[in-house]
């Protein structure tokens, strides 16, 4: 190299502008470490702002679902990694917590979280300079994010789908806020440890008390929960800001099924994945014009993966619930729970109607969601560790659900099923799928699965009281907080420091993904890429 050409390169060096090197120290310089530093920066941000008194109703202390407690930044930034990760889990109570301005705060984290950062980021910079041309890496930073698989389609797809999605929030909003303020609902009572004399079978139960939740008649008051239950519905955080923080136990029975409904239809609707969303529109919309479109083939494994979990998960939990035997203590179920002396049953007037559909809604909202009617510690084995499973499966990729997506969990099947049956190809809808899905989808799978494992153990032994129950609790919960799911069987206010800590990391890797967040600790251009060895095969079980 000539001393004319170094020249040149040291001055590009020198010229090139300092703010964009301590960018590219500060967030990276590949796409799935410019995620991950920037989720974790602002989950930095959020937990400032939900530790200032500002953010608290008392200064320095949280309101449990037992007791209350002092109030720490760890756990503001649990309550700020669980909302951007639209996770659910949280120690505290978040109505009777936060002001607010914290719950305001909570809010923007779940819909930044549900909608993507760098969706975020781009679409109000494309607003407020609209004639600005995109380029190449925006697209590349978009479609690794929430875009589909074609680069050139990802900002179309982001654009729809994001507008549709906020007026359905909008929509929703106004309904659940009616449905708050004029529908009898009253607020939760917790009857731990209840004893049933005649086979004693232990419970642990809400009642509904006969005092109307503060909304009732408050239109205004209404309209921020309805607005923030819409959010969280859709996103599929499971925050929720009603009295004594039992999620929707009050919207639990008889006409309340429609509430549920429409919690339902919002899980659904952030669940399947924003491309799914955007070709079920152009189809529609093609449909109209007499256009034929063409669905791509991750709508299609997206929405069969979707739909098998689906229908799997209810029959297993309806046979759990209704087929285990009723006369071995400690069973539960929600078949044989015993009524007492209450205001009002435990299911309402249609007892067998509510106690169906409250495993319906609970086995879709385990997918990705986190809103609970009932607690978990009142099914029976089978269907908790159903809701394990499902939890662990998550949502579709590109959505708003965490675990190891539904195309991931398709395609390992798939793939034994192809073994099985003698194929060399592993193909579906006429389409071969590629040697590297396969190898990633392998990869999520064991990776996640070792990594609820090992978590879980870790976790049980941050709790002051182990026993057999509390394993099945902290395997639950962990579980929960990589689907980002948000289900709860009250294990989660029990750890220490440390289990709070890994609940944090575990969140945040369901939120960015197995592949994404081991991506994020990779170089640029990491050694040994262009080196190619002789190819020779090992015997494997």
């Amino acid at each position: 190299m000539s001393k004319k050409n170094s020249l040149d390169i040291d001055n590009k060096n020198i010229k090139k502008p300092w703010w964009k090197i301590v960018t590219r120290i500060i967030f990276g310089s590949t796409i799935p470490q410019r995620l991950f530093r920037g989720y974790l920066f602002l989950i930095v941000v959020g937990s400032v702002l939900l530790f200032l008194p500002i953010s608290l109703q008392s200064k320095g202390i949280m309101q449990t679902s037992d007791d209350s407690k002092s109030y720490s930044f760890w756990d503001a930034m649990f309550v700020a990694c669980s909302a951007i990760t639209d996770t659910g889990l949280t120690p505290v109570i978040v109505s009777s917590t936060y002001t607010i301005f914290g719950q305001i705060v909570i809010l923007l984290l779940i819909e930044i979280g549900g909608l993507g950062l760098i969706t975020v980021i781009f679409l109000i910079w494309h607003m407020l300079k609209p004639k600005k041309s995109i380029d190449l890496n925006q697209l590349i930073m978009l479609q690794s994010e929430k875009g589909n698989e074609k680069i050139g389609g990802t900002y179309k797809t982001l654009k729809i789908s994001v507008i549709f999605i906020l007026c359905s929030q909008l929509f929703f909003a106004f309904l659940m806020s009616f449905w708050i303020c004029f529908m009898p609902l009253y607020t939760q009572i917790n009857i731990d440890g209840v004893t049933h004399t005649s086979d004693n079978v232990l419970y642990s139960l809400s009642w509904d008390t006969q005092t109307p939740i503060n909304a009732h008649h408050h239109y205004g008051l209404a309209l921020w929960q309805g607005l923030f239950t819409a959010v969280s519905s859709m996103n599929n955080a499971g925050f929720d800001i009603f009295e004594k923080g039992f999620s929707i136990a009050s919207f639990r029975n008889d006409w309340n099924v429609i509430f549920q409904l429409m919690v339902m239809i919002e899980i659904i609707i952030g669940g399947i994945g924003f491309p799914l969303i955007y070709d079920v529109i152009q189809k529609n919309n093609c449909k109209r014009k007499g256009v034929k479109y063409k669905v791509t083939l991750f709508t299609k494994v997206a929405l069969t993966g979707y739909i098998a979990v689906f229908i799997v998960g209810i029959a297993s939990a309806y046979g759990f619930e209704y087929g285990y035997p009723s006369n071995i203590v400690n069973s539960g179920g929600l078949k044989d729970i015993v009524h007492y002396a209450c205001s009002n049953q435990e299911f309402g007037k249609n007892e067998q109607f509510n106690k169906a559909w409250c495993v319906l809604f609970n086995t879709v909202s385990t997918r990705s969601a986190g809103f609970a009617t009932v607690n978990q510690t009142l099914f029976a084995p089978g269907t908790q560790w159903t809701y394990i499973i499902q939890m662990f499966i998550g949502g579709s990729p590109s959505s708003t659900g965490g675990g190891i997506r539904t195309t991931t969990i398709v395609i390992v099947v798939w793939t034994i099923i192809s073994k099985v049956i003698g194929r060399e190809r592993v193909a579906m809808f006429k389409r071969n799928i590629p040697t590297e899905n396969i190898r990633d989808s392998l990869l999520v799978t064991v990776v996640g699965f070792a990594l609820i494992v090992f978590c879980s153990i870790i976790i049980f032994y941050c709790s002051p009281n182990n026993s057999g129950d509390t394993l099945i609790q902290s395997l639950y919960e962990t579980t929960s907080a990589f689907g980002t799911v948000g289900f709860s069987m009250g294990f989660t206010s029990n750890v220490n420091a440390v289990g709070e800590v890994i609940l944090i990391l575990i969140m945040f890797v369901g939120q960015l993904g197995i592949s994404g967040t081991l991506l994020a600790w990779t170089k640029k251009n990491p050694r040994g890429n262009l080196v190619e060895y002789p190819t020779e095969s090992v015997k494997i079980g």
